[in-house]
């Protein structure tokens, strides 16, 4: 009984994550996510310089230009882990509770509507909505539930040898 609590928890703590995160609107987003990158490249730039990889630091102005070079895909790869991250939590809780129909069926039709609904709700916040975020989402939820069945045939031939 713990286990299926515990696993639902998770599923909602991760749709309220998802839920507040599409919540901001787009300038602090942006700003919090470009402030996020610029502080981990100022410390990656920094161990290079200070174990001998590089002869001197980035100055400001290409800093920046790597800041807002790296903005967009690094969003999209948040975007893309989070579903990642909500499929496999959520296929693991319907495991849990003995649901007799097809968990990654349901995992799939799940993620997709929810990532529909994020991008409408994002209509709200003064962000755009896009189908191609939509389209992000969702192979995150893809490529989660893939690899859990590709360990799933691996760990099973393992026990069959």
């Amino acid at each position: 009984m713990f286990k299926k609590i515990l696993s639902w928890f998770l599923v909602i703590i991760v749709l309220i994550i998802i839920f507040m995160f599409s919540s901001v609107n787009a300038s602090s987003s942006t700003s919090s996510s470009k402030k996020i990158i610029d502080k981990t490249v100022n410390v990656i730039d920094s161990s290079m310089v200070n174990i001998g990889l590089k002869s001197h630091k980035l100055n400001d102005s290409n800093r920046l230009e790597l800041v807002n070079f790296l903005n967009v895909p690094l969003r999209k790869l948040v975007h893309f882990t989070e579903y990642l991250i909500l499929a496999l939590l959520l296929i693991n809780a319907l495991k849990v509770s003995n649901i007799k129909i097809n968990n990654y069926i349901i995992t799939l039709i799940f993620c997709f509507i929810y990532a529909c609904s994020d991008e409408f709700h994002q209509m709200f916040t003064g962000r755009t909505n896009s189908f191609i975020d939509v389209l992000i989402d969702f192979s995150g939820c893809l490529i989660g539930l893939g690899i859990l069945y590709l360990f799933k045939k691996i760990k099973n031939k393992k026990l069959a040898v």
